[in-house]
Parts: structure tokens; sequence; C-alpha cells
């Protein structure tokens, strides 16, 4: 009992370090059921929601609706969002919330995580959202993927085989995320599990970079044991006039090829004012 008390308080807690979110109480309550939930499916919000590990899916719930990590203002009440490395869905779920009547286009490389994506997109009868099996690249075809050997659906999965320590090699689709972009889009948010220079290059090279107001990034620094790169990139962003911020932690910062994640919030220097 003290076990269960102890871990609602930790959840409750939380809330008080999210206040842009503006949850009630009983959405409060809410969360914290399903923070804690079994059996591979949650009531989350109003939301149904099926997942395939408990401990991905917690930590799927603190960062995004908890932590508020891809909380963002649209200018709009029906922003365009592209949703790539979308896992099981929770992001969209996020938006979805935040803006019921935001156009969402949701990109999953995992064949297995795709299909609880589109599952939980239908179970939620979630209106303008459109998801792809696709691992988003600078070209199109077929590539090496690697995902979790022991668990499906785990959240370590990537394109660099040194990521994990015990990981399957699959074949997925590649795709250009250039191909899907046919107007303004209000929120790119793009964790991509070390596909970003790619897909920026993508966007780069087919101009559809200057269709996007505001992004939210996991850059992998060090991934795969790369050198530092990160300024090449942080460049591609300032040379398209992105402004940007960047968070991310390594204790001690005396450690070497660690791999970072490193998230990175760009907007538009024209909307400092908004």
């Amino acid at each position: 009992m003290k076990t269960l008390l102890s871990k609602l308080a930790v959840s409750v807690s939380a809330f008080k370090r999210t206040p842009l979110l503006r949850y009630s109480q009983v959405d409060r309550a809410s969360l914290v059921a399903a923070l804690w939930s079994t059996k591979h499916k949650a009531n989350l919000l109003g939301f149904h929601v099926s997942y395939l590990g408990e401990k991905q899916f917690r930590y799927l719930l603190w960062e995004i609706f908890i932590r508020g990590e891809y909380f963002f203002k649209a200018e709009k009440n029906a922003p365009v969002i592209l949703d790539c490395g979308a896992n099981i869905g929770l992001a969209t779920l996020f938006f979805k919330r935040i803006y019921p009547k935001a156009r969402i286009t949701c990109f999953e490389a995992d064949p297995t995580t795709a299909n609880i994506l589109r599952k939980n997109i239908e179970q939620n009868q979630l209106k303008d959202v459109t998801a792809y099996n696709l691992m988003l690249s600078n070209k199109t075809g077929e590539q090496p993927f690697y995902i979790d050997a022991d668990a499906d659906g785990g959240l370590t999965m990537s394109a660099y085989p040194k990521l994990l320590s015990n990981s399957r090699e699959i074949l997925v689709q590649t795709g250009r995320l250039s191909d899907y972009i046919h107007g303004p889009v209000d929120l790119l948010k793009m964790d991509v599990e070390g596909a970003e220079f790619e897909v920026m290059a993508d966007l780069k090279e087919s101009g559809k970079i200057s269709q996007v107001r505001n992004m939210i990034i996991e850059y992998h620094h060090k991934i795969g044991g790369q050198s530092s790169r990160m300024a090449k990139f942080l460049t591609l962003l300032e040379e398209d006039g992105f402004e940007y911020q960047i968070s991310g932690q390594c204790f001690p910062i005396t450690k070497q090829n660690e791999l970072q994640g490193i998230m990175i919030g760009a907007y538009r220097s024209s909307s400092l004012a908004a």
C-alpha cells in the first residue's frame, strides 16, 4: 500500500511542473490511473489506448502528457502537424487533445509499432489523421532497420545497429517527407532515431522546408559512435531562418562518446513577436 501511495504522490507532484497543460483534477486522476495501468491498454483522458510494453508506455505518457514535451502554441485551431516517429501515437493523441481539429500525418518505421499506431487512431475514431508505416529518409526504397530482439515495440530502434546491445534486423520501406508536404506545416515533430540529417537534407533539397513554421526535434548526438556534427545540423536550421532553443543532459559532463537525446525547439524568426 505504501508503495502504491508513493507512486501516486510522485505522479501527482509532476503536474506542478507543467502549468501550461492546465489539467483539471479529473484529468489528473485519469493520467495517474493510466500511468499505472496494465494488460496493454489504458483509458487516457477519454482516449482508449493500446500499447505493447508497460515500461515503454509509462515513459511516453510521462514525457508527452505529464511533462508536456510536445506542447506548442498554434496560431489557428486546425494546425497541420507532421508526427515523424509517431510510435504508438501518444503524441498524436496529445496534439488532438489540445487541438481537436488538428490535421495530422504520422510516420512510423517499425511495422509492429505502426500496427498499434493505426489501432489507436481507429479505436478513437480520430478525424483528419493518417498513418504511414514508413522510415523517413532522403530516398525511397528499402533499408535495414534494427529493433529490440527481446521486446516488440521497444523504444530503442534505429538504422544504426550499434545503438542496441541485442538487436534484430528487419527491412523497412523508406520515403521522403517532402512527398507528403503539400502546403504550410504548423509543426514538424521529429524523432527519427538518427535519420535527422537525411530528413533535413530532403526538406532542404526539395525546398519544402520553407513550408515549415515550427519544429520539435529529438537530435541523437553521438548515435552509433559518430563524430560530433550537431553544429552542422543547427547550421541547417539557421541558414533557413530558424531560431531555436536546446535542452539536453549529460552527467557528468566529462563523459565521452555518450549518446544523448537533445531536444531542439525551432521556430521561424518571423514568429518572434507572436
